[in-house]
């Protein structure tokens, strides 16, 4: 390899070539002076000259040890990161992914920057050359891991000057996690999980968000990591979540002390959303002139309209009137609740448009597993799925796991929810109760201002013809 491997990723043997070929020269002088007459002035420099060597060989290699690797883990990454550098080249034109120099004939590849690791993903920057397109990278990204031994592959970056290719050689998601909730809010994000690299992962607080998954997905990870996310906030008053659970309540009950409002059954719940349009419209016109952007207060708390099951208002109720309220009220609060505070975090198992009129005015959306390549397009689009999201390939054993397309246009991110418990729940839903809930309240029928309808008149009897006589 010589001096082609990354200085953090080479052996004892390369730094001692490495320096034999440097320093030789100094090695030859010492010899001959050694063979010298011994005259004091050639004596002194010698000396010196020894001395100086052993100095600057001792610094060589304190620099090199600080660079060696101190564990198992550091050996092998850098026993991986030499055999990506190493075969590189020829992965990369028995995949297709060269061109032809037209000026030499001889192959153009992509170059790729050394080898980065954080925890057990590999990232390369990878330099397309002309005739290659980021596209190309996507297609070849699965054999690109199958070359390398890693589980998946990951291009991330636009521009084909600057595109990064992530290697996962293990999953940080695999075994199920509990997060310790609650975590102080920064008044700008919600802790959930953690990404595949193992770090914490937020959801950021703003954007309206739809979460999508399959039955036994993990949607209630996701719920419930939300709310007691939420829960010094809402304990606060900075916070307040109206509930809606169309399970007849058997979701979010278990800790309705954290919720504002809560609705269960259908009539309930389109007031509830109704309300909402009501109380947003309002402030809009109470900040109108002021400011353009709301700022959570105790005064004018932050409003989140949290619904499980949002295809029961959407698409399954019977009442034809009850469903054209309701998706008229969601699509009024999506378009415009966001400046004013008022968002809305909706979990659904079935995402086709005819379920869900107003999916595209939710700018951040989670896909969980899904069930085809279909499905996973219609929650996070044909580009997030290009570029390596594939909801309908996650495991069923790995509830919670999920694709997050954020709203500020990063590329999708793979994540896991934290495993919440039916005892955390009923702790902190019992320490952080929210400061009041309000009743949902069913208008009585008005009253009938309609005349009492006549009682029927007797039939009019035809008098009998008298009897000849």
């Amino acid at each position: 390899m010589g001096e082609s491997v990354p200085r953090q990723l080479r052996s004892w043997g390369d730094e001692v070539s490495i320096l034999v070929r440097r320093w030789w020269w100094a090695a030859v002088l010492v010899l001959v002076i050694s063979w010298l007459p011994p005259v004091p002035v050639v004596q002194a420099a010698f000396t010196i000259g020894c001395l100086a060597l052993v100095a600057l060989v001792g610094i060589w290699f304190f620099i090199t040890a600080r660079r060696m690797p101190r564990s198992s883990d550091d050996r092998w990454r850098r026993d991986v990161s030499r055999q990506i550098v190493s075969t590189w080249s020829n992965t990369s034109m028995n995949l297709g992914l060269s061109v032809r120099d037209h000026v030499t004939g001889g192959p153009i590849i992509p170059g790729i920057s050394e080898p980065i690791w954080n925890g057990s993903t590999c990232a390369l920057g990878v330099a397309l050359p002309q005739g290659l397109g980021r596209e190309h990278l996507h297609a070849q990204a699965d054999l690109l891991a199958q070359a390398f031994g890693a589980q998946r592959a990951i291009v991330e970056g636009k521009h084909i000057g600057a595109l990064v290719l992530r290697l996962e050689y293990g999953d940080a998601l695999e075994e199920p996690f509990v997060l310790d909730l609650p975590i102080a809010w920064d008044g700008k994000t919600v802790p959930m999980g953690l990404n595949a690299s193992g770090a914490l992962w937020s959801i950021r607080l703003g954007a309206h968000t739809l979460v999508a998954g399959a039955s036994g997905s993990g949607k209630a990870s996701l719920v419930w990591g939300m709310l007691l996310g939420l829960a010094e906030p809402i304990h606060a008053g900075l916070v307040e979540v109206w509930g809606i659970d169309r399970k007849g309540g058997m979701e979010l009950a278990l800790g309705q002390s954290l919720l504002t409002r809560f609705a269960s059954d259908a009539e309930r719940s389109v007031i509830v959303l109704e309300e909402a349009v009501e109380a947003m419209q309002q402030r809009a016109r109470d900040l109108a002139g002021k400011t353009r952007q709301h700022v959570a207060s105790i005064d004018s708390p932050t409003v989140m309209i949290l619904i499980d099951e949002l295809a029961a208002l959407t698409a399954y109720e019977t009442d034809r009137d009850r469903l054209r309220r309701a998706n008229a009220a969601l699509a009024t609060l999506a378009s415009q609740g966001r400046a004013v505070g008022f968002m809305v975090f909706a979990c659904l198992q079935d995402p086709r448009k005819e379920t869900l009129p107003a999916r595209g005015l939710f700018t951040q959306t989670v896909g969980l597993r899904l069930r085809d390549r279909m499905e996973t397009a219609m929650v996070l689009g044909d580009g997030a799925v290009a570029a390596g999201a594939r909801c309908h390939e996650i495991s069923p054993d790995t509830q919670g796991v999920a694709y997050v397309l954020p709203d500020d246009g990063r590329p999708p991110e793979r994540v896991r929810a934290g495993l919440i418990t039916d005892d955390m729940i009923r702790d902190i839903a019992s320490r952080f109760a929210a400061p009041r809930q309000i009743p949902v309240v069913v208008p009585e029928p008005p009253a009938s201002t309609e005349r009492p309808p006549r009682a029927p008149r007797a039939p009019r009897r035809t008098p009998r013809k008298e009897a000849a006589s």
